[in-house]
């Protein structure tokens, strides 16, 4: 019984960290971050304004969840299909791939993560503000060992922490770009470049 009243209690937490998180990110589309307020956000949300500060410390913390969020949602569909030769190192770029189709949707509000929220100190301390990939492709790069795809003799989490950076590098990038372009095309021309040296073929 205290567990099923844990349990219901949980995903009641997940539901309004969820409807805050829609809320805002519906806002700061339609108006812009800096216009809207966290009054604004928990009306939209239908929830009181002390709410939001149970869930999100500041309005910068909602544009970090975006990232981890993200990461977390696809890592895990990522994880859990696709079967047969090549299918870890497939994962890998599908991740990656179906994350940047998901942030190109949003390239404003991305970019003002990396202009405003996250400074150059914070990625150099590893604090890329949920942005990371670096344990989903740790996890994945381990699968690959496993299968043969990858030499079993190389440091998977160095390997992981190397694409890490190459992804932060051109997330980066990508933001920072007057013209818009493919972070689709990028990411995963990043993952065949890095990962055509270490295959075991």
């Amino acid at each position: 019984m205290i567990q099923q009243m844990s349990g219901k209690r949980e995903i009641a937490k997940y539901e309004r960290r969820e409807r805050l998180y829609e809320a805002a990110l519906s806002l700061f589309r339609s108006q812009g971050y800096d216009a809207t307020t966290v009054d604004q956000i928990t009306r939209r949300a239908g929830l009181a304004k002390g709410t939001f500060f149970n869930y999100f410390p500041t309005k910068d913390a909602v544009l970090r969840y975006l990232g981890a969020r993200e990461i977390g949602r696809l890592g895990m569909m990522a994880v859990s299909t696709g079967n047969g030769l090549g299918a870890s190192l497939g994962k890998l770029k599908r991740l990656l791939s179906a994350l940047a189709s998901s942030l190109e949707k949003d390239r404003e509000l991305v970019s003002l993560i990396f202009r405003s929220g996250i400074s150059v100190p914070d990625l150099l301390a590893g604090d890329a503000g949920g942005f990371s990939v670096q344990p989903m492709a740790s996890l994945l790069i381990r699968q690959a060992q496993r299968s043969g795809e990858i030499n079993s003799e190389l440091d998977p989490d160095m390997l992981a922490a190397a694409l890490d950076a190459l992804y932060l590098q051109q997330l980066v990038r990508w933001c920072e770009s007057p013209k818009a372009y493919s972070l689709k095309e990028r990411l995963t021309g990043m993952v065949d470049l890095l990962l055509l040296g270490i295959t075991t073929q």
